[in-house]
């Protein structure tokens, strides 16, 4: 059982570029139980100041104690999180072009993965320590966004940070070829490879894939849809490519999620 959730949205132009929300989860549930989450195309860096928790990838084959603070990569997989007892989280969200802005790390170097924040920047130990004083979800925001304000001004992408948004996160791409958003966007199919690779981690092709898998997750919790019709909002040009595209980023059938179906898109409780 949930017992309190808190979310902050960015209010900065600057922020709007990267961060998607930071968010704070605290519940307490004495059995033990499994969270699967499916990949949202985001990078989260978390905060954990809960009793232990265990990550559990099936795809990487790899099983865990999460650390204090973790940053999950860019997920093409589902991954588990085995949970009990006292549960406090408390997480940055960031688009992909995230990682690279704060870190200088290409996407992909965190691919299907967790590591320990402290590996990727020594100056998460120390807002680690800070946010665990902080005894208001306002002031945890605050301390948090101090920080970016540090990173930010310590960034040497400054200046291309809302060339590469406007690039890839300014509209909804689910529905559209990599020739017409070249062309849209008056940018040769070289160069867009180019910076697609050096900031999302993958080919311009993969991430269109990627969106449209996104719009479909999003889809599946509207209850006035039919599975066809949210295959077609979504850009796919037929039940069995929706299916197919589908469960290759889940392992589930569109028909098999919804009957999964909570409030969170892309998480599944057991």
């Amino acid at each position: 059982m949930i017992n309190s959730a808190e979310i902050y949205f960015p209010s900065s132009e600057i922020e709007r570029y990267f961060l998607k929300s930071i968010w704070r989860l605290q519940e307490y549930n004495t059995n033990q139980r499994t969270e699967t989450i499916l990949p949202k195309g985001i990078v989260e860096i978390i905060f954990n100041f809960s009793d232990n928790i265990t990550y559990s990838n099936h795809a990487m084959d790899v099983n865990m104690v999460l650390p204090s603070c973790f940053i999950n990569g860019l997920n093409f997989k589902p991954f588990n999180l085995i949970k009990s007892r006292q549960q406090s989280f408390l997480g940055i969200q960031l688009n992909v072009i995230g990682l690279k802005f704060l870190f200088n790390i290409p996407a992909n170097e965190l691919r299907d993965t967790v590591v320990d924040g402290s590996q990727v920047c020594k100056s998460l130990d120390v807002l680690c320590h800070q946010l665990f004083l902080g005894k208001t979800f306002e002031e945890q925001v605050e301390t948090i966004r101090k920080w970016i304000c540090e990173k930010i001004s310590g960034s040497k992408y400054s200046k291309s940070i809302n060339h590469v948004h406007n690039l890839f996160y300014s509209q909804k791409l689910y529905d559209i070829k990599v020739n017409e958003l070249c062309i849209e966007k008056c940018i040769s199919d070289r160069q867009l490879r180019r910076i697609s690779l050096e900031w999302l981690g993958m080919n311009t092709e993969t991430f269109l894939l990627y969106k449209k898998y996104l719009e479909s997750l999003q889809l599946l919790h509207n209850p006035n849809l039919s599975l066809t019709q949210i295959g077609l909002k979504a850009g796919y040009y037929d039940q069995s490519h929706f299916i197919r595209e589908f469960k290759s980023f889940t392992t589930l059938t569109p028909k098999d999620y919804q009957a999964s179906i909570t409030d969170l898109p892309g998480h599944i409780f057991r």
